[in-house]
């Protein structure tokens, strides 16, 4: 009987011997398959992402250099640091790591870094059926759009008087620091009450005479024109006229617009409003004031039935909202500076003088419905525009006697210029904007202004326009970290 038993046991466990092997000899390799897959699958998710990582950073990489050939090597020695430090020789005991870089241009304006890689990768349970390694491959790419960028940037006298005017010319150059010689294009204008073209937009920005050398002799002093500033910087990027490229415009000031430029229709008229604080006329009384003593092109003037005076271009200005108080012009929109005036072949027989600038309200009737670009200085649902009232020879017109009429005329042009600016279908520019306190004073800035200048924040703006970004830097030490968030931020929409 326990023979018997013995031998039924003996019998069992060959049986469960049989069977152990067996399975052993069928799932063994699948579960050595399955751990193999697992770690190439892990290897080459790490290669995937340090083919990827080093072609943005090529790509990112591509302003560096003084030529399109430094500009190729550079980006691709960036690559293959980037892939290098990513994934170093025998991760995970890979073997025969294998890459390449090239750099492209799929079209005009287009850069496009490209990479593959192969390695090697260990195999261990599949060792078993003769398989020691398996051949990985990844590749990847990443494209930059050359961009169009336009600085338009405010040196009024608040800057001066505040001591930025330095901190800006250290922020614009680290900014153009991030832009690439010979394939971006980059240009420059100034404005205070006037504006100057001080370096015209050219793809060699870094070559001599470089933009440098003109945010070097930047100086501050005089108002603040942003309709114009805005609009003039808009007509550079018109000039060039590249609809493939990303055309962008980098606004940036301390202050909130006091000037605007106009053709002013002379006062023909004998009407009521506030003196000029001279001879013995406060500004804060209105007076019944005569018609202007200016003469007309042929050396007329009132009471000559023959006296026909032509608008006279120029920006008034105004430095505060107050209802009262001076407003001062005919400046001379497109010389730098704040004290002169329109040509004194322009102002004959005028009450405005150099020496007596806020005796413009004398001469000029009324501040007109658009500056000289076609910019509308009226939006009541902006800024309320201050008018002559019923009754008076100009009612409904804005009054240049009155502080805020002539500032809430800036705000709206300015607010104007910017939505028509990305009304552009064919361009499509991208309005970036800085705005930098401290600079004393309760005028410092604007944010609603400025967001809407960038078409920032309110989606009611432009919705389907072009999105742009507003930036504050509350004091001049963080100034330049400002504009390098727009250089990244524009070389971000570029990629």
């Amino acid at each position: 009987m326990n023979a018997i038993r013995l031998h039924r046991n003996g019998r069992r466990r060959g049986v469960a011997l049989i069977l152990t092997t067996l399975t052993l000899l069928v799932f063994g390799p699948m579960v050595g398959l399955a751990v193999d897959v697992g770690i190439l699958y892990l290897l080459k998710a790490k290669l995937s992402q340090a083919v990827d990582a080093a072609c943005l950073a090529g790509a990112r990489s591509l302003a560096r250099g003084q030529d399109l050939a430094s500009q190729r090597a550079n980006a691709i020695a960036v690559a293959e640091r980037f892939f290098r430090v990513n994934f170093p020789n025998g991760y995970w005991a890979t073997t025969n790591v294998v890459y390449n870089v090239s750099v492209s241009e799929p079209e005009l304006r287009l850069r496009r870094v490209e990479m593959s890689a192969t390695v090697d990768a260990p195999l261990y349970f599949l060792r078993l059926l003769g398989h020691n390694t398996a051949r990985l491959r990844v590749q990847a790419a990443a494209q930059r759009r050359d961009v169009n960028v336009m600085m338009v940037l405010d040196i009024s006298g608040s800057m001066q008087t505040a001591g930025a005017c330095g901190a800006l010319r250290t922020s614009a150059t680290a900014f153009v620091d991030r832009f690439a010689n010979g394939r971006d294009r980059l240009g420059m204008l100034s404005f205070n009450g006037a504006t100057r073209l001080n370096y015209p937009m050219s793809l060699f920005f870094k070559d001599s005479p470089s933009i440098y050398t003109s945010i070097n002799a930047l100086t501050c002093a005089g108002w603040t024109n942003t309709s114009q500033a805005l609009w003039e910087g808009y007509q550079q990027l018109v000039a060039v006229n590249e609809p493939g490229a990303l055309n962008v415009i980098l606004f940036f000031t301390d202050g909130r617009p006091t000037a605007l430029t106009a053709d002013y229709p002379i006062k023909t008229q004998t009407d009521t409003r506030y003196g000029d604080g001279n001879g013995g006329l406060s500004t804060g009384t209105q007076y019944s004031l005569p018609p202007s003593s200016c003469q007309d092109e042929s050396g007329r003037t009132y009471p000559n039935p023959l006296w026909n005076p032509a608008p006279k271009r120029g920006f008034i200005a105004a430095d505060n909202f107050n209802m009262t108080g001076i407003t001062v012009g005919l400046y001379n929109q497109t010389v730098i500076g704040s004290t002169q005036l329109i040509p004194s072949s322009q102002r004959n027989g005028c009450a405005m003088t150099s020496l007596n600038a806020n005796a413009v309200r004398r001469d000029v009737a009324y501040i007109p419905d658009t500056d000289i670009y076609g910019n509308s200085t009226v939006n009541q649902s902006y800024k309320p525009g201050v008018f002559f009232p019923v009754g008076h020879p100009y009612a409904g017109r804005i009054r240049p006697d009155v502080p805020r009429a002539l500032r809430h005329a800036a705000y709206n042009a300015a607010d104007h210029a910017a939505w028509r600016i990305r009304s552009d279908t064919n361009l499509s520019p991208v309005i970036y904007v800085i705005g930098l306190g401290g600079t004393g004073g309760a005028e410092t800035f604007d944010g609603e202004l400025m967001t809407r200048i960038a078409n920032d924040g309110d989606p009611r703006l432009q919705p389907d326009r072009p999105r742009g970004l507003y930036v504050y830097a509350p004091d001049t030490q963080q100034l330049t970290n400002a504009f390098l968030r727009i250089a990244s931020e524009i070389l971000r929409l570029a990629s």
